[in-house]
């Protein structure tokens, strides 16, 4: 003998409705997100405890629909409120009397710049100057949080530093040493400024 299961209508409307005014209120009505998931789950769980059919669908329709827009909406604000990184505000002009020019490889967020070709002994004083010049131009609003110099090839020094804004997360970082030009008689000073998110 073949046994029937017994449809609750009501607990299919009931379900239903719970969903449905769920739905129309949930902009009007502030309440956290996992309280309106819990009403969704209430609903859902009435409309469906005896078997899906034709109102049960339209319930789960709606649910899905209000899940997923929760979740797109909390990754869409997610997103915006991040800083972005991809864009660099240069805080301060570039050092004077080396005759930086962007080399070609600018970026949203990251800038890089050759100096005219100078003597050897003087593009190796000028990395230390350029990240003093950093360091004496950002002060007091910005706080060096790691400066360090390096002697590499034939004594070139590289010298970087980074730089926090204030209690923000925003910061940059410099990057300064020699590129060699021709048989080695003169060089170009390269920069490299880079937006930072502390």
């Amino acid at each position: 003998m073949a046994t029937s299961v017994r449809r609750d209508p009501i607990g299919s409307v009931t379900g239903f409705a719970i969903v449905f005014v769920s739905f129309i209120f949930r902009s009007l009505i502030s309440a956290p997100t996992w309280v309106w998931l819990v009403v969704l789950a209430v609903g859902v769980l009435l409309a469906v405890k005896d078997g899906v059919s034709g109102l049960d669908v339209v319930t789960l329709g709606i649910a899905g629909f209000m899940i997923v827009g929760t979740l797109i909406s909390g990754a869409t604000t997610a997103t915006s409120d991040a800083p972005d990184l991809r864009k660099l505000n240069e805080p301060i002009p570039l050092p004077a009397g080396y005759g930086f020019r962007p080399d070609g490889l600018q970026r949203d967020f990251e800038h890089h710049y050759l100096s005219k070709p100078i003597p050897v002994k003087t593009a190796i004083q000028a990395v230390a100057d350029v990240v003093d010049y950093y360091v004496a131009g950002l002060a007091p609003e910005w706080t060096v949080v790691d400066p360090t110099e390096d002697l590499g090839y034939e004594d070139a020094l590289k010298a970087q530093a980074s730089f926090r804004q204030g209690d923000t997360s925003n910061g940059i970082g410099i990057e300064v040493y020699c590129a060699c030009v021709g048989a080695g008689l003169s060089a170009k000073v390269v920069l490299v400024i880079q937006g930072l998110n502390w």
